[in-house]
């Protein structure tokens, strides 16, 4: 139930945002294109292929780009309306500030809704691709599939891996060292094997040409088992738990992180600082389109063409202390020196908090910070 007023105002937001996003995208794409064309040629890709590289990396753009396209579209629209007197004219005509900027507001929530969409599965996996695909292309083979000199420890069950080779992917192991520990961390025996597989079905591990080493409370070499083939049942650890240890947070999307931060609860909670403040980290990062539409909506809207360019300037602060504060509590809350949820919801709760009492202020006609 749209007025005329509505109308009017997402009118003339909607299309410097659009172009403001589609301009940053065309920037991204061409500068991405002339940095990469050697690689592609050497890598032999066809225009297709090239086009799902950008492709898959889009949401990613999106997600973080939105928020800015956002800042600039209003401080566009709503200084060229305050400069017209047209927001005087609405308010005026008997509507207040906030039901005035309501269309944008309602245009904040819904882009929020597509940010947190994207963000969960589709925006990670963008990053990822921006960050290696070209160089894993280039050189054939994945640095999260295929893992040298691997380790990993099962805390839970006293059990340390140590893989010469291991394939994500195919759940391929090769060259296994797995010692096995008690409660007290005194070592109950080592295992070698050439390689090993896993059955998920039946949850069994299966090691090849190997030996078993038993030894005792000194760590002398008690007994010697070798074999060809050996089936070990009843271990919790898959392919991917073993692979997981090499996972970075932020590349991975928000059902990985969950299955991670699952499978390896037993980790210390340092261990676990990082994905626990990037699975947070997806759901907050979405509410920054919201934020900037409350943030810079009531710094734009001014009553004197004097105050126009300090309601610019305002917004811009804001905004870069925005991001500028993310990315400090996103580093803080991976180093665990602070909570992760704390770390992940901090800036886009803080300027939540700023923008309704911006808004609060201007409903209200008192002065606002930095415009006197």
């Amino acid at each position: 139930m749209l007025g005329i007023f509505d109308r009017y105002l997402l009118e003339n937001f909607l299309v410097p945002f659009w172009y403001a996003l589609s301009g940053m995208v065309a920037i991204w794409l061409i500068y991405d294109l002339g940095e990469n064309t050697a690689n592609f040629q050497d890598a032999h890709l066809s225009v297709g292929m090239i086009a799902l590289y950008y492709l898959i990396q889009l949401p990613f753009i999106l997600v973080n780009w939105i928020p800015l396209a956002i800042l600039l579209g209003l401080l566009y629209v709503l200084t060229r309306m305050s400069r017209r007197n047209e927001i005087v004219s609405m308010l005026t005509a008997g509507r207040s500030v906030v039901r005035v900027l309501m269309p944008v507001i309602i245009v904040g929530l819904i882009l929020t809704g597509v940010c947190t969409y994207l963000n969960f599965e589709l925006a990670p996996k963008g990053e990822y691709a921006a960050t290696y695909m070209i160089d894993e292309v280039v050189r054939g083979r994945s640095k999260t599939t295929n893992l040298d000199g691997h380790i990993y420890v099962n805390r839970r069950d006293h059990r340390t891996w140590f893989i010469q080779h291991l394939n994500t992917k195919s759940e391929e192991l090769a060259g296994l060292q797995v010692i096995q520990e008690n409660a007290a961390g005194v070592i109950l025996y080592t295992l070698y094997a050439r390689s090993a597989a896993h059955d998920r079905t039946d949850n069994l591990w299966t090691f090849t040409t190997g030996k078993v080493t038993y030894v005792n409370a000194s760590g002398d070499v008690v007994k010697e088992e070798y074999f060809d083939k050996r089936v070990v049942p009843g271990w919790t650890e898959t392919p991917w738990q073993l692979g997981s240890s090499a996972l970075k947070g932020k590349f991975m999307t928000v059902p990985q992180l969950k299955h991670y931060l699952q499978v390896n609860a037993d980790f210390p909670p340092a261990n676990l600082a990082e994905y626990w403040t990037q699975f947070w980290y997806r759901y907050a990062l979405p509410w920054n389109a919201l934020v900037v539409v409350l943030v810079a909506s009531p710094m734009c809207v001014v009553f004197s063409r004097r105050g126009a360019l300090g309601g610019v300037a305002g917004g811009l602060f804001l905004f870069i202390g925005l991001y500028t504060s993310s990315n400090i509590c996103l580093a803080l809350g991976q180093g665990f020196r602070i909570p992760p949820p704390v770390a992940a919801w901090t800036p886009a709760g803080t300027f939540l908090l700023i923008g309704l009492y911006l808004v609060y202020l201007r409903t209200s006609n008192r002065p606002l910070p930095f415009l006197g």
